[in-house]
């Protein structure tokens, strides 16, 4: 990183550390120009969140749907640094039972994703239960996506203590692309940001979600998982502020489908102070991914409502059942048995008849031991499930 590729007026301080330059972002709120399209863009994003917030007001069962959003962002957040390949069934098939991945870091991978799942819901419930949006619910999260997976052996759960660069793998640190704040400057530059999210919004919300997700990446306090908990934040943020009922956004797929651009527009704000196309990038994310969540939940709940139909009469088990596999799209007899709290006799009668008609598929062609998938839910929750 060299200084003369920062513009006079970068939001932040080039400083040399231990012979290294580094970058510290000021504190927000920066000046924005709220120009005519940014305030169009901003218009169109909060219209598609409105929507996602509307799904909660006539939902009679919430976790229906959003067990397979949350399973679809951690996918997409995972496969955003991860050079495995991940599906949503690779995560539905882990929770069945099964071990999928070939290799020890697929696996390693896949348990990252999962890790995902529990960090979202954790999150969501303890703000839900009172928790502040603080540093130690963050380090609590952190320790979660860390535990069994990539970045374990880095302190998860602890600010990091040395330097650290944004480049390619085994890039040295006096050739990366970015260095992140010094270590020393952490704790501060963090209470600073929690601060500002705490206070709510200064701008309009999702300009300022664009601020904070800038912010904590460019602090980058912790020496692994950055990404993932920065994507996490502006999830936490959204339901801290009452501006989503919980966590029905998954802007990781936008980011992933245009990586490249996320990782300039993040560096042009650093070094040109490029704060409006950053923001415009961010808000046309949230859009994007506000009304593909939106199709998504109502695909699957017209899904449920054909079942139910399909189905009237024929007891409350497999109603019930029904329920669980749209959350639940890959599952065993036992897994059923345990979520519904049905006798073992009743269940598997529900399950026999849903394979018997094709809602479910099984898929070990074993007479013991069988796994089931539910393939018209796959086909709407992971459009490019092999």
């Amino acid at each position: 990183m060299r200084p003369e590729d920062f513009v006079d007026d970068a939001p932040g301080e080039v400083e040399m550390v231990d012979g290294i330059f580094t970058f510290s972002p000021d504190p927000l709120p920066p000046d924005l120009d709220a120009t005519h399209e940014l305030v169009s863009e901003n218009g169109e994003a909060m219209y598609a969140v409105g929507q996602l917030s509307d799904l909660d007001t006539w939902l009679d069962s919430p976790e229906v749907i959003l067990s397979p959003l949350i399973h679809r962002e951690a996918v997409d957040s995972s496969n955003i640094e991860t050079t495995t390949r991940l599906t949503l069934s690779d995560i539905y098939r882990r929770e069945a039972g099964e071990e999928p991945g070939q290799t020890a870091t697929e696996r390693a991978d896949i348990t990252e994703a999962q890790n995902y799942v529990e960090a979202i819901t954790t999150g969501i419930q303890a703000l839900h239960d009172g928790a502040e949006l603080d540093r130690d619910l963050l380090c609590r999260l952190h320790e979660i996506l860390l535990q069994g997976a990539r970045g374990e052996q880095k302190n998860p759960g602890e600010f990091r203590e040395d330097l650290v660069g944004i480049d390619q793998p085994g890039t040295p640190l006096s050739e990366a692309r970015f260095v992140p704040a010094p270590p020393a400057s952490i704790p501060y530059a963090l209470r600073s940001l929690l601060q500002y999210v705490r206070s709510g919004p200064r701008y309009a919300p999702l300009v300022d979600l664009a601020l904070i997700h800038y912010q904590f990446e460019t602090i980058h306090p912790f020496q692994d998982g950055n990404g993932r908990l920065g994507r996490l934040l502006v999830m936490l943020a959204l339901y801290k502020w009452e501006l989503l009922p919980g966590p029905y956004l998954y802007p990781s797929s936008y980011f992933n489908a245009n990586r490249d651009a996320y990782l300039d527009r993040l560096l042009a704000v650093s070094r040109d102070g490029a704060w409006t196309e950053w923001v415009s990038f961010f808000v046309q994310a949230i859009a994007e991914q506000g009304r593909e969540g939106y199709t998504v939940a109502r695909e699957l709940l017209a899904l449920r409502d054909r079942y139910r139909e399909q189905y009237q009469g024929q007891g409350v088990v497999i109603r019930e059942l029904i329920d669980f596999i749209i959350e639940h799209p890959y599952l065993t007899e036992p897994q059923a048995v345990d979520a519904l709290g049905r006798s073992q006799p009743a269940v598997n009668q529900a399950i026999r008849r849903l394979w018997d008609d094709g809602v479910l598929r099984e898929t070990t062609g074993q007479q013991r031991n069988r796994r089931y998938e539910a393939p018209a839910i796959l086909k709407i929750v992971e459009p490019y499930n092999p």
